[in-house]
């Protein structure tokens, strides 16, 4: 790629980073956890969060350390040989055949009741044609309008959960009881949160210079946990109605009234539009330098893996069609997508711990391994067969 077109800066990049974290997870998550287990929501985004951290630094180094369209998966490459490479890779891609239809449903459900004649699917679709327009925009552009709209989102949420904590009469903190089994698929469902940091390392030839991506990924893991952490604060202790089930346009209703509905449809939309960018995107860069074909690696002249993209552009048609046909669900697509998101960070742990030298972030790495195999557990029975297959067919592999 033509070094002109690296042109991400430390807050250019943090604009691609943050908002895509957040995400779905933030309008999906916080509520819904709560909603599942109450306060001790609380004790699930601190340990989700603290390891996310962990997690964010661990592959940001191992971007910096092989840079590349190829991710993380280079690393592996090196670490591991070419088989696991190719493993890793697929783990990631099969993870984006489901995950971004799973966001592109999210965000069309909160912005339904505006368009009363369409089902989810179509506008899902028409979603999807948004998101693929920006996708072919030069990337540092891109950078400067996701930081102006994560930036605005962030305060938004951190000025609506401050309010709501300062207007707090009283904190009561009570753990209501849950078993091991709730708990375990409340981590898996969790896990979603702290998805994305996995292809930052696509996106490595875009930067200006190596310290670019550390400061970035440093900078935007220090913001998205900050906004987690307030938004289940003040969910957990504001005085909201306690007999019904949360909903997160009350978190912004004190200060924003009767704009409230509008502006979380208008948020949402752009954090699941960023989400796709940055997964789509990152992915689209992955499969064209696997070189499966020469059309899967053709690229615009900005840059952009034009024939990748029109791959998985294919791909999220079909999955929307069989949503339609009622083949597959909202919950069916979060399961199989973080089943395969968890098998590939796996991989690119135990990369980093053959990598690195010993310190905290190997030591880290060894800690999350064993966390996400607990989390992978958890997960839906077929996806899980799914995994394993596939790494029976690398292991035996010549």
């Amino acid at each position: 790629m033509n070094t002109q077109s690296k042109k991400l800066n430390t807050l250019t990049l943090s604009g691609l980073i943050i908002g895509p974290i957040l995400g779905s997870g933030l309008i999906l998550l916080p509520p819904l956890l709560y909603n599942m287990v109450e306060n001790f929501s609380l004790i699930i985004w601190a340990v989700i969060l603290s390891l996310g951290f962990a997690f964010a630094l661990i592959f940001g180094k191992l971007a910096i350390l092989f840079p590349g369209d190829g991710g993380v998966s280079l690393a592996t490459k090196e670490a591991m040989g070419k088989k696991y490479q190719l493993l890793t890779s697929f783990y990631l891609i099969c993870a984006v055949f489901f995950g971004p239809v799973a966001v592109l449903l999210i965000a069309a459900e909160f912005v339904l009741e505006y368009f009363p004649n369409s089902s989810l699917v179509e506008l899902g679709f028409y979603i999807y044609v948004l998101t693929y327009i920006l996708l072919l925009i030069k990337i540092d552009f891109l950078g400067k309008l996701m930081l102006i709209v994560s930036s605005a989102i962030t305060i938004i949420f951190f000025l609506s959960s401050v309010n709501i904590l300062l207007n707090v009469n009283e904190f009561n903190f009570a753990l209501p009881n849950i078993d091991i089994s709730q708990m375990g698929y409340s981590f898996l469902l969790v896990f979603w949160a702290i998805v994305g940091w996995e292809v930052i390392g696509n996106y490595s030839n875009e930067v200006e210079k190596t310290k670019t991506l550390t400061n970035a990924v440093i900078f935007s893991a220090v913001i998205v946990s900050l906004v987690y952490i307030l938004i289940a604060l003040s969910i957990c202790f504001g005085e909201f109605p306690k007999n019904e089930e949360f909903k997160l346009v009350w978190l912004i209703e004190p200060i924003f009234a009767g704009y409230s509905n509008a502006l979380l449809a208008s948020i949402s939309i752009i954090l699941c539009i960023g989400t796709l960018i940055l997964f789509v995107g990152g992915v689209a860069r992955l499969i064209s330098s696997l070189e499966f074909t020469s059309y899967s690696s053709k690229h615009l002249k900005n840059g952009t893996p034009i024939g990748a993209l029109n791959f998985l552009s294919f791909i999220y048609i079909i999955t929307l069609v069989l949503v339609y046909l009622s083949f597959l669900t909202l919950d069916n697509l979060v399961a199989f997508a973080d089943g395969f998101f968890i098998a590939n960070a796996i991989i690119g742990l135990i990369t980093a711990i053959i990598l690195f030298e010993k310190g905290l972030l190997k030591f880290w790495a060894i800690v999350l391994t064993f966390v996400f195999s607990v989390i992978l557990l958890f997960s839906n029975i077929y996806i899980l067969a799914v995994i394993a297959i596939l790494f029976l067919f690398t292991y035996f592999k010549k």
